[in-house]
This record gives structure tokens, C-alpha cells and sequence, in this order.
């Protein structure tokens, strides 16, 4: 019995916290965030307050797919 012998799977683990700030009673919009990403096997961290920008960091460890709009 033959079996090949494929690589094993690269893992990457990512931490994410979110911090929302408390919305001020004539804001309409909402609530201003900010947060941090680490990814866990090189302990690298990013601090974020767009989410594109965190997306940005997991793809530099994951190949996401890209939706078809972007």
C-alpha cells in the first residue's frame, strides 16, 4: 500500500481584540472601534482601526479569497 506523503498543513492562530467606544448620545454613526491582531506563531501584532488593515495582516500569513467586488 502505497501512500503519499503530503506536507503537513501550515496553521496560522490570530488573537483579535476589539475596543468600542462608548457612543456619544448625538452620534448617529456608529460607534468608534479600535483594536489589536496578533498572529499567534510569530507573536506579531498589529494595532488596527480599520478592518481592511487587519484583513491586510491575516493575508500576509492566510491567501483569503477575494471577493469579486474588490
Amino acid at each position: 500500500n502505497h501512500m503519499t506523503t503530503q506536507p503537513p498543513p501550515t496553521i496560522s492562530s490570530f488573537v483579535i481584540r476589539f475596543v468600542v467606544e462608548e457612543p456619544a448620545e448625538t452620534e448617529a454613526a456608529p460607534p468608534p472601534y479600535h483594536g489589536a491582531i496578533r498572529h499567534v506563531q510569530s507573536d506579531e501584532t498589529l494595532n488596527f482601526s480599520v478592518w481592511q488593515d487587519a484583513v491586510t495582516f491575516i493575508r500576509r500569513y492566510v491567501p483569503l479569497e477575494t471577493a469579486p467586488n474588490q
